[in-house]
């Protein structure tokens, strides 16, 4: 088990006060037993796989360029990583699933999950494409059919629907999305209990065939955080079904990067989720 991190991902930067950089200080000093690896900046080839040139620039405009290509390069290393065979966690800021392809919000400034995966498409032999086949289901975006290259499951555990990653990948059918806790139109998950909600992540993988595992791991679904739901023995549970998921269909191949999470509790989350995940 590898953990994707650079102290310059608690660097301070103009942003919303709650995503602080202890959000990524604090849990490196908990999984300080663990291989550290330094990540590089994205390049702008991989990024603009997904985002158009005129997001780019607006996220140049913002000042924001620099560090939201060192957490989307963070992703990207921890899915090379995955793809040779080790778990990895990218403890990355900022976050990004909220990043779509020409804009974003809540945070979010490129979509490090959707390029790390479009990276590892690409590795796998083939890149993004398919027929559209209409809306997905609220919560579950799933793709039927073939198509060369590889499949890859992703898994959204953060409080919000990960809608930038969703509007990224609606149309490639080898991509699947479950955003746990979205149950209805609304995404209404408040009258989820913990068992409900690990239950969404135990069919997610079930119901899955994949080359390849990609966790949007955030946790402001925690019990004493927005979300109001799980403890930190829950995190660790969902990190092990993922794990053993993966070491089940894809040689346990998988990788997981931070989304949310805003107590001061996530550096204890973030232990319980990668002690079960590695």
């Amino acid at each position: 088990m590898k953990v994707v991190y650079s102290e310059r991902f608690a660097e301070r930067y103009t942003t919303n006060p709650v995503e602080s950089p202890d959000r990524v200080r604090l849990p490196a000093r908990e999984l300080a037993g663990y291989e550290f690896v330094e990540p590089p900046q994205a390049s702008l080839e991989d990024v603009s796989r997904i985002h158009s040139r005129e997001h780019i620039e607006r996220v140049r405009e913002k000042g924001m360029l620099a560090p939201a290509l060192l957490a989307a390069g963070g992703a990207c290393r921890a899915a090379e990583i995955a793809l040779r065979g080790e778990a990895a966690f990218a403890l990355v800021r900022p976050p990004g699933h909220h990043a779509a392809s020409d804009h974003a919000w809540g945070m979010c400034y490129l979509n490090n999950v959707a390029i790390a995966v479009r990276m590892a498409l690409d590795r796998m032999g083939g890149g993004m494409g398919g027929e559209a086949e209409g809306p997905k289901e609220a919560g579950l975006g799933r793709r039927r059919g073939g198509g060369s290259g590889g499949r890859v499951l992703i898994v959204d555990i953060d409080l919000h629907f990960g809608d930038g990653t969703v509007s990224i990948f609606r149309w490639d059918e080898r991509v699947r999305i479950a955003n746990v806790g979205a149950i209805d139109p609304g995404f209404d998950y408040l009258t989820l209990d913990p068992a409900g909600y690990i239950g969404q992540v135990e069919r997610a993988v079930a119901e899955s065939e994949f080359d390849l595992l990609a966790v949007s791991a955030g946790f402001d679904t925690y019990l004493l955080d927005w979300g109001g739901l799980l403890d930190l023995s829950d995190y660790e549970e969902i990190g092990r079904i993922l794990k053993e998921g993966a070491e089940e269909r894809c040689s346990g191949r998988r990788f997981a990067v931070l989304e949310g999470g805003y107590h001061q509790d996530l550096r204890l989350c973030v232990k319980g989720f990668v002690r079960g995940f590695e």
